[in-house]
């Protein structure tokens, strides 16, 4: 039996979510029995994959052999390098939709081979094609691109069909953030209007508190940890740990052990307490940043604040209280509570997966729709007096138009005997070319020569349901026709490189039985660096003799097994011993 699943594909974890069999939607769990899979891909010493749990261990012994956050890079020309292997961001995201569908398949007693995955509401185009592109090479068919607030939105509005009412949907997740304003009337949600910041999440909160970690420990020890990579991977994980602690408490201490080497070439550790308002006092601006997207949404919509009747608040970060203070301080009450901020968009998913199939349409009576993010258009040439400017930008489809939508412009020849016409097509709200995002861009020949603005081409965009544009051009006069589906970024993988991809990803796969979603590595706080591994071997060599009797055998083994280990080039073996030997010495203090 085949299943439709719901995916959030999220930038710090995943989810996977299908209905039950009363048509109620229902997270499944991973391999480890977890509902959250960590959306982090690493390569091990032996050249396995893994995704999940496992990856996520390996990020603070190995970085540079693990990815982590690849989302913010979906859609860029960024290559992700793993030891010595090279990926695209979408080959990383295949490869965590691969590990997510293979559990879901586990979890339902049978095969899933197409999904509804869900993407920020202001994601680019070639995000969104980066996107469909990854659920291919994992072997998936991504018929339907569904944007995280409308997803958080349907998983609330399907246990409120009797309202009708305005309801803003707040997205704050590990790497964007989106607002969208909708409508809510006899089972319609009505997107009237979306904003936000594909660059904005709770990974820049952790990477603010990092940053004063990293100048404290300075301040502390006189060592800047500036191009340590390993020590930067260990402070924006205990600050992420501390971001979660505060969540709950006033103030907690953040310790990392033997961080790097100190002056005079001794382990050095920072020990540090980190208080509420020390943390909100870092991250203010960001949180603040979300003020201008949500008045733009409500612009938009042309809503007032006073309009909307319940605030949903969805995502990990909108956990952080000075991100509920806002909001509330904003529209003058509470948001609303009762919506798992972590599993609304992936339950939504899965409603509109049973829409897609026919499920919940017959057992709730729920529709929904939604809009188009940004506006779509055309250069052209105007006019300005006498003079002809080129590198104009000339909407076909304003931002928030509801979606699928089909726009058709007509425009004019600029030129005596102009026999092609180039269409370059972008995206944004600037009113010069230059300002906004080239899309795609291609020549129409085969017009008939005559005087400038004789002959006339019609351009048709549609916008369909995922966001995906296609844009048609016909020479009025001939009939003659050209059609574009805006996919031939550079970023994005061509129909061969597709096929490459597919097939190499699909062998290394192969090459890792079962481990994809294995237990975690045990793993500590490692030494930062070969000179830190010194200093900490030094160290706990010196421990030795004033260690109780008990722990003295342990500790000259382990020192010895590490010299060892490092002697043979082991660095597998070296990193686990570094991280037992890290954690013995701080328990002796």
């Amino acid at each position: 039996m085949s299943h439709v699943v719901g995916i959030d594909l999220g930038t710090t974890h995943s989810l996977v979510a299908a209905l039950d069999g009363a048509g109620r939607p229902n997270l499944l769990t991973n391999r480890l029995g977890q509902r959250l899979t960590p959306s982090v891909v690493g390569l091990d010493a032996e050249g396995r994959l893994h995704v999940g749990e496992s990856a996520r261990a390996q990020l603070l012994v190995h970085p540079e052999r693990t990815i982590a956050e690849v989302k913010r890079r979906m859609g860029r020309d960024l290559p992700v390098t793993l030891g010595d292997r090279r990926y695209s961001p979408t080959e990383i995201s295949a490869l965590i939709l691969r590990a997510l569908r293979e559990d879901a398949e586990r979890a339902l007693g049978g095969t899933v081979t197409e999904a509804v995955v869900t993407v920020p509401a202001y994601f680019s185009d070639a995000q969104r094609q980066a996107t469909k592109d990854a659920g291919e090479l994992a072997g998936l068919k991504v018929e339907r691109l569904l944007n995280e607030p409308t997803a958080a939105a349907l998983a609330y509005g399907v246990n409120h069909l009797d309202a009708e009412q305005y309801v803003l949907v707040y997205d704050l997740g590990g790497g964007t953030f989106d607002v969208s304003v909708l409508e809510m009337f006899q089972g319609v949600l009505d997107v009237k209007a979306s904003a936000g910041n594909n660059q904005l999440g709770g990974s820049d909160f952790d990477q603010a508190l990092a940053a004063w970690l990293g100048a404290e420990f300075e301040r502390r020890h006189g060592v800047s940890l500036a191009g340590n990579l390993a020590a930067q991977v260990r402070l924006k994980a205990a600050a992420e740990a501390a971001k979660i602690a505060l969540t709950s408490v006033d103030a907690t201490p953040v310790i990392v052990p033997f961080l790097a080497a100190g002056r005079g070439g001794t382990p050095a550790s920072l020990e540090v307490e980190v208080t509420r308002a020390r943390f909100e006092a870092l991250i203010s601006d960001l949180v603040r940043s979300t003020l201008e997207p949500m008045e733009s949404a409500l612009r938009d919509a042309k809503l007032s604040k006073k309009s909307i009747a319940e605030v949903v608040l969805v995502g990990g970060s909108s956990r952080v209280p000075l991100v509920r203070q806002l909001v509330a301080e904003y529209f003058g009450r509470e948001p609303r509570e009762g919506v798992h901020p972590d599993e609304a968009i992936a339950l939504g998913a899965a409603l509109q997966a049973g829409l897609k199939t026919g499920a919940v349409s017959a057992a709730h009576g729920i529709m929904i729709t939604d809009v188009c993010p940004f506006t779509l258009g055309v250069e052209v040439q105007a006019s300005v007096g006498r003079e002809r400017v080129g590198g104009v930008f000339s909407p076909l489809i304003p931002r928030n138009t509801t979606v699928p939508v089909s726009r058709t412009e007509t425009f004019a020849t600029t030129a005596d005997g102009q026999r092609a016409v180039e269409i370059r097509v972008f995206q944004g709200e600037a009113r010069l070319v230059k300002d906004n995002l080239l899309l795609d861009a291609y020549t129409v020949e085969g017009v008939p020569p005559g005087r400038a603005g004789t002959e006339k081409v019609a351009v048709t965009f549609t916008y369909d349901i995922n966001g995906i544009l296609d844009v048609t051009t016909r020479v009025v006069s001939t009939g003659k026709e050209a059609t574009l589906v805006v996919d031939k970024r550079s970023q994005r993988l061509g129909p061969e490189q597709r096929l490459e991809a597919k097939e190499r990803l699909a062998r290394e796969w192969g090459a890792t039985p079962g481990a994809t979603m294995s237990a975690p590595v045990p793993v500590a706080t490692p030494a930062s660096s070969d000179a830190d591994a010194d200093a900490l071997l030094t160290a706990a060599t010196e421990r030795i003799a004033t260690a109780p009797a008990s722990v003295r055998p342990r500790l000259e083994s382990l020192c010895n097994a590490l010299r060892e280990a490092r002697t043979k080039g082991d660095r597998a073996a070296a990193a686990r011993l570094d991280a037992e030997l890290t954690d013995l010495l701080f328990d002796l203090g």
